[in-house]
Parts: structure tokens; C-alpha cells; sequence
């Protein structure tokens, strides 16, 4: 990893460093470079994979990559994805679906606090519009601001036209396309024109079919003569231009203009006139080719060759087929003139019914006119789609069209949507029986709704169960006949809180009852054993997933019924339940009920007593609240009078065990005489802990002890991101002009992506030495979750980063920092002399003074697990701020997670 994040100092920060040795000033790595290149982690090596061939591009040297050295494993073979040409980017066009964050930029967070609110509140006000879509022309309209026209650009062209607006310049615009597909009728497409889709660009129709009787001679035919009886033979006869075939010992025979049938008759007389004892057997060979002319509304319009068997569909398939704006039901063959033939699709699609696909003769002439009247057929039909009007001038023959009625349809709710000029949308209802006789225009959209979803003489089970659906309901039902026993639900049920959704009055009033089932199974039949009605729908809950979807989704409808005046029958339990959160409040609920909804007392419950709290309105003018205790313990107990009946908007709060929490553990590894996973009691410490896993063992190397902690994490990671998005907010606003623009550029984006994908470790930088000691402020108090790792002895000095050769060296007590640097070959180019520092085993930084590098007055010394690092200097290539910090974060975060790797 050491030797990875060192490379990434030469290559992965923009390749800023490329020219330096060893690197030579071509952009073709060398035999020791491509080791090191397929040393690194994935991420790293795609990065620098990338980096190279955008150098090498530069450079005119395309094909320097394709070494054998530069090994890629089978997974990582998209890589070579660089080799590939970008994908077109996506446009914004009219109707466009977008997701637009705005985040506040961090040089307005020094403004006015009265001015952040306002900015807070803007900001506010233009996230609340997501999704945003943009109008048929392609504006974005945004609360407050002017139209922006955002139709034709790409998205990174729309946030920089977003961002252009002077009074979303306190913002940072991210923005992110929803491809959103129709639905409802704007998803329906016009009927048949899939029948062409996919069409190839040449068509040859079968020639090894039988000839129909009916088939014309025409020049370009071939006849097939074979003679049997006194005479033996075979002859092969072309029909000539004159429409003639010349039969041997008989002579000319015109047949231009016979169908086959008549053909074969022809030819049969003929020889059994003049042919005594001879008898003809008559088939045709190769069939002529003919032209035909395929226009109007068709992919590809034009002229073109076809069998002499083909039809009206044949040429149409070889044209490309119709287009969206041809009809399919009138379409026409022209003879001469005049018209000989009309086909319609329909007929093809709906019924197979070919006889309208009549045969084509030469200089035949097949024209599609456009499309006439449409109507669309949406809801629950069998077809819905859009459909051309024919003969069809009714709504019960529009449905036909569509294939008829779904089962699950309501025919006498037939929704008839008309255009009425000038007047705007009209809407007729139709039943069923009306259908036959309404009239349909053109551009009507017939809506066929489905059937009314109410339970009529059924109930329904859902949840945590083993077969949800609808069951039958029988007078005198109880909730143990639909769940008669046990083996009806899957384990992690919660039974003793069962609700039941029942209708009052069908989608306008509902009530909720809960049930305890397993108390219903010990008394069946009993008042526990709720009574069924139809239409009633039964929860169970699975303890794991919870209950709050559906019991939001409840309350939801309580508060929508409720009357202005009246309290919105809902309670509400916390604290130390397993289900905190709001419940339906039934008509006598009391707080074990309450209890029960709320999943039952957790084990840190403190079951002595607990807190009612409960607003009283006094007067009609405010709100005041009552805080009663309750005896918690009386009613756990069966105490009746303890067990007080809840009111609309009650708080019970259930209190947890003073001085409870759950168990907490921490980890030691490494040199410890016995390591693993140790509980931990509240406020112990380090030393006392690493006491009980028996003390340290003779090898353990103090120094280099590795304290983690999960909270230290969250909080690294938090900055991490922090200073990426700064960085990119100063790529954003900075001038990146000048002649070393694009390496600047480079340079800042390298270091967000790198800063995004590094994983924090949460290091804490300890003395062990006096923490076992308990020297003042040394011994730790630990944390559940902190871990602890101690190495053997260490005799290595690491020195990365803007060396020659980063490397490992044996460590040595007369070497100070200078030596080992120029034990690694010496400083590049690039690196910062003012900021090399040492990072210690223990995590310790030791910074440069900012004296001059080579002054041997005040050296640092090192010690064995030190790593000295060379950083890039950054101001060589006029930094945007932050620069330098993040290279020094990467770097640390690096070495520690060096340290907890070798564990």
C-alpha cells in the first residue's frame, strides 16, 4: 500500500509529476514502473492506466500501452475502456425529467447570519420542487428565478447555464436526469405498426411454393415440359418478350396472359393433338422478376424489384414498412390507373384474414395514404392502444378492437373523452348497454375502468402469514377461524398486537381494532376472540420489519376522516418499547393496551413506574399539559384500577433502568498474552483492560501500538468529504486560466477522487508506554467498539512520496532524516523541501520547521517504524487552497492504514 500511495504521488495527482526520473520525458513506462503499476490497488491502477494514455495520446504515441508487461487480471478488463470512444452524452430535450440539488457554497458561509436564513429558506424552496420537468420547449422554471432554457445542452452544459443565474450564486448545482417512461395513455402506442419493426433492408419472398392456379405468364417465366408415353423428354421453355415459348416439334405457343391453369390445359391439348401416344406433365421453373413502385407513406418510397409471386405485404416489408403517419386500413394497389385493390392491415393483425393481400403484377403501383380518424382505447381492455377508425363507428366496436373487456373491467363505466373545439375536453359517461349505439369520433378517448376493489362477503389476511389473501367470510366469524392455529404464520409474529382495518363505511369511514391472538387461542370463541365482518382486513406484524408502514398508512386515513373539532383518535408510547411510535386509539383502550401496541416493554424497561403525559384544552383557549405517574408495576401485575383508559393524544413514556446500557466490547490484538474480545464495564480503562488479557508479551512494540475508534471515523470521514466538496467549490469558482489551466485542473480532480475514495481508519494516536504506566491524562477511557493493536519489534524506516525511490530501509542509529532520504535516491523535481515531515509509529506527526532541508542544525530523529514523508509541492503549479492539506491527508490516512493492514 506504501509503495502504491507512493507511485500515486508521481502519477495520480494529474500527472504532474510524470516528467520526473525515473519517468522519462516520453509517456511510455518503463519495465520497473509497470510493476509498480500492477502493484497497486485497482482503483489506483485505473487511474494511472488513464493518465498514461492521455499523455501518450498527446505525445502521437497511441500504441504505447500495448506492452505484455502491463498485466491486467480478467476483472479489471475494463480498463481498456480508454480505448474505446465516449459514449454520446445525454441532452436535455422538452419534457425532460430532473433531480436538482443546490448546495450552499462554502464562501457564503462567512455571510451575515440574517442573510444565511434567507439563503437557507431559498434553498428551501427549490429543493421542495423536485422533480423538476421541463415544458415542451425545454425550460426549466425554477421558484424566483427566470426561465432558463436548458433544451440541446448536456448536463454538465445545463448546471453551468443553471449556475450562470446571478441569484443562484450562492449555490453549488448538481444535477441528475430521470429517464422517465410514459405511463398511462401518453405510454399507448398506435395498433400494427410493430409489424415492421425490425424489418431487414432486403426481403426475399419464398420461391419453392406451389404456383396458384391463378398465376398470369408473363415474359421472364420459365415452363417445365416433361413428355412421357411413345416419347421421352424434358424441355426447359423461357416465355420471350413477345410472351411466346418455342416447343420443339410443335412450334410457337403465345401463353403471355394465362393464368397457369389455363397453361397447362394449353399446352396438354397441344401435344396430344400433334404428339401421337404422348402425354405432357406441366409445372413452372424460375419465376420472372417484376417492378413495382411502393409510395406514400412509407420508411423508404421507391421502386423495386420483387418476385413474380409476391404480394401487397411483400413489397411493403421490402419498402421498410408504414410509417407512423400512414394508414394501415387503407391502403391501395393501382393497375393501369386505376385502383385494383384495397388492403386492409386489420384484417391481417386481428383475424390472420389474408385474401385483401392480393398478388402483384408488373408496374403495379401500391400507395399508402395517411393515417384517418384514430381513436384510443385505454384502461382495462385487453389491446389498449390507438387505433384507426374504419368501418368502426360505434363505442362497443371500438372495444372489440381491443380485444374486449378485461375481467377485472367495470362495463358500465365507460368514460368517452372528447376534443370539443373551442369549448376544451368534454367527458360522457356510457354504460354498457349504450355502447351498441354511441357514436365515436375521431380523436375520442374511450377509458374502460376497472371494477370497484371492495371485499363483498370476503375478508383479507395479510403480513407475516403463510397464505395472505382473501378468504371467504361466514356469518358469526371470529378471528381464530381465519387464523385457527399456530401453524397459519411464520415465526417473528408479534401476536399479541393484531390489527384489523374495518371499513364503517365503505371508502369514506374506517375504524381500527387490534387483537391479541394468542390470547383469543386460549379462549376461543371468548371477548378476546374479535368478531370478523366483511370487508375487515387483518395485519399481523413481523417483529423484525416492524409495524410503522402499515400503522402510518392507518393514521393517515384517521386524520384524513377526522371532523375539525374532534381529537384524531390516535396515542402515542416511547421510550423503552420495542415499537415506539403513534397507534390508532380504540374505544377503551387502557395503558397495557397502549403497551402491547407498542411491541411489549423492552429488557432495559424500568417496570417500578412510569410517565402519562396528556394535554388538557382548559377553556378553549390553550393547550395545557398533565403529567401523571403510573404505576407501572400494579398494572404489570392484573391491577384493573392502575390501568387507566387512554385518551386521544396521550404520551406514555416507558423509562429505562438507571445506569443500563447494552454490552460493550473492545478488541486487542497483537502482542498481547492473550488477545481477543473483552467486555467492558463503565469508565474502565486501557490499562486495566490490557491487565485482564495478561500484560503485554516481551515482543510487543509500543510504539507502534494502533488505537481505532468508530466514532473517530464517522468524524474523519465527515472532514474528508468537507474538504473535497471545498476543493471542488475552488475548481469551481477559481480562474483556472493560463497556460497550466488543464494541469491544474487534473491535479484537482485527482485529488477529489482520491479524497472520496479514501476509507478513514479512526486512528487515535496513544503512549502506550504511559498509559501502562497511568501517567496523568495517558490511560484511555474506553468505548464500545475501540480496538487495539500492538505489533512485534519494528526495524524498518519507510520514506515515500516525491523520492526517488520511495522505499523501506533497515533501520540504523547514526542515520538521521536527511540520510534516509538520500538513501532513497535524493528529492524529485517537485518535491516540497518546507513540508517533509515524519510520521511515528504511534501516529505521532512531527512537522518541518521550515528551515532549509539540508541544514544539519536541529536533526530530526528517527526511529525504527518512522515514515518520512516527501510531499508534492503544490504551490509550483499555483495551488487552489486546500491543496496541500489534502495530499498530507491522504498520505497519513495511508500510512495508518498500512498499520492496521499488517495486523
Amino acid at each position: 500500500l506504501l509503495t502504491g500511495l507512493a507511485f500515486v504521488g508521481l502519477l495520480g495527482l494529474g500527472g504532474v509529476a510524470m516528467a520526473q526520473s525515473p519517468m522519462p520525458q516520453s509517456p511510455v513506462p518503463t519495465d520497473e514502473q509497470l510493476e509498480m503499476i500492477n502493484q497497486l490497488p485497482p482503483a489506483q491502477r485505473q487511474a494511472v492506466l488513464r493518465e498514461l494514455r492521455k499523455q501518450q495520446r498527446q505525445a502521437g504515441q497511441d500504441e504505447a500501452l500495448e506492452q505484455p508487461e502491463l498485466v491486467l487480471p480478467p476483472e479489471e478488463e475494463f480498463a481498456e475502456e480508454f480505448d474505446e470512444e465516449e459514449e454520446e452524452p445525454l441532452t436535455l430535450a422538452g419534457e425532460s425529467t430532473v433531480v436538482l440539488e443546490f448546495n450552499l457554497r462554502f464562501e457564503f458561509l462567512e455571510e451575515p447570519p440574517e442573510e444565511l436564513e434567507a439563503v437557507e429558506t431559498f434553498r428551501s424552496r427549490l429543493l421542495a420542487g423536485n422533480p423538476y420537468q421541463l415544458d415542451a420547449q425545454g425550460y426549466l422554471y425554477l421558484p424566483g428565478v427566470p426561465a432558463i432554457a436548458l433544451a440541446g445542452l448536456d448536463m454538465d452544459q445545463a448546471v453551468i447555464r443553471i449556475e450562470a443565474e446571478t441569484i443562484l450564486a450562492p449555490f453549488k448545482v448538481f444535477l441528475t436526469p430521470l429517464p422517465l417512461a410514459p405511463v398511462g395513455v401518453d405510454a399507448l402506442e398506435p395498433f400494427g405498426y410493430d409489424l415492421f419493426r425490425g424489418v431487414p433492408t432486403t426481403f426475399a419472398p419464398a420461391t419453392d411454393i406451389p404456383v396458384p392456379a391463378d398465376y398470369v405468364i408473363g415474359p421472364g417465366d420459365t415452363v417445365n415440359v416433361q413428355l412421357f408415353g411413345n416419347e421421352n423428354a424434358e424441355y426447359v421453355l423461357v416465355v420471350s418478350r413477345e410472351g411466346v415459348i418455342n416447343f420443339p416439334e410443335i412450334g410457337p405457343i403465345s401463353v403471355a396472359g394465362l393464368g397457369f391453369d389455363e397453361l397447362e390445359n394449353e399446352i396438354t391439348r397441344r401435344v396430344s393433338d400433334q404428339m401421337i401416344g404422348v402425354r405432357a406433365s406441366v409445372t413452372l421453373g424460375e419465376l420472372r422478376s417484376i417492378r413495382v413502385f411502393v409510395l406514400g407513406d412509407v420508411e423508404r418510397p421507391g421502386s423495386y424489384t420483387v418476385s413474380g409471386l409476391s404480394t401487397m405485404t411483400n413489397a411493403l416489408f421490402v419498402s421498410g414498412g408504414v410509417t407512423d403517419i400512414g394508414s394501415l386500413r387503407r391502403i391501395e394497389l393501382k393497375r393501369a390507373g386505376r385502383t385494383a385493390a384495397r388492403l386492409d392491415l386489420y384484417d391481417l393483425l386481428l383475424r390472420g384474414d389474408t385474401r385483401g393481400d392480393a398478388r402483384l403484377q408488373p408496374g403495379d403501383v401500391i400507395f399508402v395514404p395517411a393515417i384517418g380518424a384514430t381513436v384510443t382505447v385505454s384502461g382495462d381492455v385487453k389491446r389498449p392502444a390507438i387505433y384507426e377508425l374504419r368501418d368502426t363507428t360505434t363505442v362497443a366496436q371500438v372495444v372489440d378492437l381491443a380485444g374486449g373487456y378485461r375481467a377485472t373491467a367495470n362495463p358500465s363505466t365507460i368514460k368517452v373523452e372528447r376534443v370539443d373545439p373551442g369549448r376544451g375536453i368534454a367527458v360522457r359517461d356510457v354504460d354498457v348497454a349504450a355502447a351498441a349505439n354511441e357514436a365515436i369520433r375521431d380523436g375520442d378517448l374511450v377509458r374502460v375502468l376497472p371494477s370497484l376493489e371492495q371485499l363483498r362477503g370476503s375478508v383479507r389476511l395479510v403480513g407475516n402469514v403463510y397464505q395472505p389473501g382473501l378468504y371467504e367470510w361466514t356469518p358469526g366469524m371470529r378471528l381464530t377461524d381465519l387464523l385457527p392455529a399456530a401453524d397459519l404464520v411464520k415465526p417473528l409474529s408479534d401476536l399479541n398486537y393484531v390489527l384489523i382495518r374495518r371499513e364503517v363505511r365503505p371508502n369514506v369511514q374506517i375504524e381500527v381494532l387490534s387483537a391479541d391472538l394468542e390470547a383469543a387461542w386460549r379462549m376461543p370463541r371468548a371477548a378476546l376472540d374479535v368478531t370478523l365482518v366483511p370487508g375487515d382486513t387483518v395485519h399481523v406484524f413481523n417483529q423484525d420489519i416492524g409495524r410503522e408502514r402499515i400503522v402510518s398508512g392507518l393514521i393517515a386515513e384517521l386524520r384524513a376522516q377526522a371532523a375539525p373539532t374532534v381529537p384524531v383518535p390516535i396515542a402515542q408510547v416511547g421510550g423503552r418499547v420495542r415499537a415506539p411510535g403513534e397507534y390508532p386509539l380504540e374505544a377503551g383502550m387502557r395503558i397495557s393496551d397502549l403497551i402491547r401496541a407498542g411491541g411489549g416493554l423492552s429488557e432495559s424497561a424500568y417496570s417500578i413506574d412510569a410517565e402519562l403525559t396528556r394535554p388538557q384544552v382548559v377553556g378553549g383557549e390553550y393547550v395545557e399539559l398533565n403529567v401523571l405517574t403510573i404505576d407501572l408495576a400494579a398494572i404489570l401485575a392484573g391491577d384493573s384500577a392502575a390501568d387507566l383508559i387512554i385518551s386521544p393524544y396521550d404520551y406514555l413514556n416507558i423509562k429505562e433502568i438507571p445506569r443500563w446500557r447494552e454490552q460493550q466490547t473492545v478488541e486487542l490484538v497483537g502482542e498481547v498474552v492473550f488477545p481477543g474480545t473483552y467486555p467492558i464495564k463503565q469508565g474502565e480503562r486501557l490499562s486495566e483492560v490490557i491487565a485482564r488479557a495478561g500484560g503485554i508479551t516481551e515482543a510487543a512494540f509500543l510504539a507502534g501500538a494502533v488505537f481505532l475508534r468508530e466514532d473517530l471515523k464517522e468524524r474523519e470521514r465527515e472532514q474528508i468529504a468537507n474538504l473535497a466538496s471545498r476543493i471542488e467549490g475552488d475548481l469551481a469558482s477559481s480562474s483556472l486560466a493560463g497556460e497550466d489551466a488543464a494541469e491544474r485542473l487534473s491535479i484537482g480532480r485527482s485529488l477529489v477522487e482520491q479524497l472520496r475514495a479514501t476509507e478513514p481508519t479512526g486512528r487515535l494516536v496513544i503512549d502506550l508506554t504511559a498509559t501502562l504506566t497511568r501517567a496523568d491524562g495517558a490511560d484511555i477511557l474506553l468505548k464500545d467498539g475501540d480496538r487495539l493493536m500492538i505489533p512485534d519489534q519494528s526495524q524498518e524506516v519507510t520514506v515515500l512520496g516525491e523520492v526517488q525511490y520511495p522505499t523501506s530501509h533497515v533501520y540504523a542509529d547514526e542515520l538521521d532524516r536527511d540520510d534516509y532520504i538520500f538513501r532513497s535516491g535524493g528529492l524529485s523535481q517537485k518535491a516540497d523541501k518546507r513540508r517533509v515531515y515524519v510520521v511515528r509509529a504511534s501516529g505521532e506527526v512531527l512537522a518541518n520547521s521550515g528551515s532549509r532541508f539540508f541544514r544539519r542544525a536541529g536533526r530530526t530523529t528517527i526511529r525504527p517504524g518512522d515514515t518520512i514523508v516527501v510531499p508534492l509541492d503544490t504551490e509550483r503549479v499555483k495551488p487552489i487552497v486546500f491543496w496541500t492539506s489534502a495530499t498530507q491527508i491522504l498520505y497519513n490516512l495511508a500510512i495508518a492504514a498500512a498499520a492496521v493492514n499488517s495486523f
